[in-house]
C-alpha cells in the first residue's frame, strides 16, 4: 500500500512537530510527502500534475496544523482547484473511487477541551465532517482522525508512543482491526531486527515470539467464538 501525505502548514519550516513526524517515516518507502507551502507557495497549482499524483496513492492523508477549526487556507485552494467533479465524484466514475482519506491533525489545545461543555465545545470528528463528507462524495473510505495535542508537551516515553502511532496511521492497511495491528507491530520489530546486534537480537527474538503466541492464542479464540455463533445460528 502507498501513501501519500499532503501538508498544509505555513511555518512548516519552523514547525518541531512537522520535523518530528517527518522524522518517524523517512525510512519507509511506501510513504510520499507532499508540503504545499514549499510547492506552491504562491498557490498556483499544477491540477493535471496533482490528479496524476493522487491517482498513484491507495491512501491519501490531509496533514494540518488546526486553524480556527480548520485547516490552513491552501488545502481549502488545493481542494476547490485540483479536486474537480469529473476527477472526484464517484458517481461521475472519479478516480479517488475505493481509495482512503485519513486527517492528522495537531492542537495547541489540550484533547478533552475538544467536546461538549469544554472550552472548544465540539470534538474533533464533528469538526472534521467536511473531510468526511469529501470522502463519501469521493467513494473514499474515511479514516479515523488522528490528532496530535500539544505536542511541545509531550515527555520521551510519549514522543516514542506517538511515533509507533503514527508509522501505523500511515503504513496499517486494516487501521481498525486489532489483529491487523498485533501483526503490523510483529512486522516493524522484524525490521528492526534486521539492523541490530548479534548480542540484542535475542532479546527482540523473545518479544516477537510473545507477541506471535498473542496472536495465535486471539486468533483461535476468535475462530472458537465463531464456532458457537455458527452452532447458536443453527
Amino acid at each position: 500500500m502507498k501513501t501519500l501525505v499532503i501538508i498544509a502548514h505555513p511555518k512548516y519550516d519552523n514547525s518541531m512537530t512537522q520535523g518530528f513526524l517527518k522524522s518517524c517515516q523517512k525510512d519507509i518507502d511506501s510513504v510520499d510527502w507532499l508540503v504545499l507551502n514549499r510547492e506552491y507557495p504562491s498557490y498556483n497549482f499544477d491540477v493535471i500534475k496533482e490528479q496524476e499524483r493522487l491517482s498513484k496513492y491507495e491512501r491519501i492523508v490531509f496533514q494540518f496544523p488546526l486553524y480556527w477549526y480548520s485547516a490552513p487556507a491552501i488545502l481549502k485552494q488545493y481542494e476547490d482547484d485540483v479536486l474537480t467533479r469529473a476527477f472526484t465524484y464517484k458517481n461521475e466514475d472519479g478516480v479517488l473511487n475505493g481509495k482512503e482519506l485519513g486527517i492528522v491533525t495537531t492542537l495547541g489545545e489540550p484533547i478533552y477541551h475538544y467536546h461538549d461543555g469544554h472550552n472548544e465545545a465540539f470534538t474533533i470528528d464533528e469538526l472534521m465532517k467536511p473531510y468526511h463528507a469529501l470522502a463519501h462524495k469521493a467513494g473514499m473510505k474515511f479514516l479515523p482522525v488522528f490528532s496530535i495535542s500539544q505536542f511541545n508537551y509531550l515527555t520521551e516515553h510519549e514522543k516514542v508512543s506517538l511515533l509507533v502511532k503514527y508509522r501505523n496511521y500511515l503504513t496499517n492497511s486494516h487501521l481498525n482491526s486489532f489483529k491487523s495491528k498485533q501483526l503490523w507491530y510483529i512486522e516493524q520489530l522484524q525490521l528492526i531486527r534486521q539492523n541490530l546486534k548479534d548480542s540484542k537480537k535475542n532479546s527482540m527474538d523473545m518479544l516477537i515470539d510473545q507477541l506471535q503466541n498473542n496472536y495465535d492464542k486471539l486468533d483461535e479464540l476468535n475462530w472458537e467464538l465463531s464456532m458457537i455463533k455458527k452452532e447458536e445460528d443453527e
